[in-house]
């Protein structure tokens, strides 16, 4: 197989270099490898990654350090995660939303990261996602947004769990009105993880519901109406109104280190 060749030949050149030695082990120059063949499109979205054997057997590498490598690119959301069994097989994924939010877990988890930095972050992100929404939303967008926060309405207390979740689900199309692939993921991902404190569901109030739903009807007529300017102001002004209020309740650094499954 061509694109098997071209791995091992790659591979043992930078081995031999020994270029990455000793800051890099061998199964990050791997993972790096099978990387670079999916971002180029050797490995193409759908398709199956090399068995385990065929990649122990070009690299030189014990199957300890392949499953390594691929759990890397697991984690980056390249891979699919391999199905159980003997025939279980790692498929070449897109990138996607899931895949930033693991990214900011893992660089929030990594140390600590204040809740005001999370705020002072989607601050600066979320009205200028607004913005662009405003004039670039469709209708399908307009009536997504419309039939989660009618929903929204509907739940109100008697469910806390799914108002949290609709809660997200309301900002994260927001986000994807704007059809600016890259901030949303990030504002989804930063969302993400300030939602994973879960203050809504603990501390919420039907004040704070009612406050949220107007907000969302605001934001939303603005987006109809293609106000960018009133959408910036009315989604700055609803994030601050959560910074100012529940989002107090949140602890002062979020450590995600318990969120982080490997």
């Amino acid at each position: 197989m061509q694109t098997l060749d071209a791995l091992k030949d790659r591979l043992q050149a930078r081995f031999a270099a020994g270029a990455d030695a000793p800051a890099r082990r061998r199964y990050d120059v791997l993972a790096d490898e099978l990387r670079l063949m999916i971002l180029d499109g050797a490995l193409k979205v759908g398709e199956a990654l090399p068995a385990e054997r065929d990649l122990v057997n070009l690299s030189g590498l014990g199957r300890g350090s392949v499953r390594e490598a691929i759990r890397i690119l697991e984690i980056e959301g390249l891979l699919s995660p391999k199905k159980p069994g003997r025939n279980g097989m790692s498929v070449v994924q897109n990138a996607s939303d899931q895949t930033v939010k693991r990214q900011l877990e893992l660089f929030i988890g990594g140390d600590t990261v204040s809740n005001d930095q999370l705020l002072e972050a989607r601050l600066i992100i979320e009205p200028a996602l607004a913005r662009i929404a405003a004039e670039k939303r469709t209708d399908e967008d307009i009536e997504t947004l419309q039939a989660i926060n009618a929903t929204i309405t509907e739940t109100g207390m008697s469910d806390r769990k799914a108002l949290v979740a609709l809660n997200l689900d309301w900002h994260v199309a927001l986000f994807r009105a704007s059809h600016n692939d890259l901030m949303a993921a990030i504002a989804t991902g930063l969302t993400q993880t300030q939602h994973a404190a879960g203050v809504m569901g603990v501390y919420g109030e039907e004040v704070h519901v009612n406050a949220m739903i107007a907000m969302h009807d605001k934001i939303l007529a603005a987006l109809v109406a293609q106000d960018g300017d009133a959408a910036y102001r009315r989604t700055w002004r609803h994030l601050k109104g959560y910074a100012d209020t529940l989002a107090k309740r949140n602890p002062a650094e979020f450590d995600l280190t318990p969120l982080n499954p490997r």
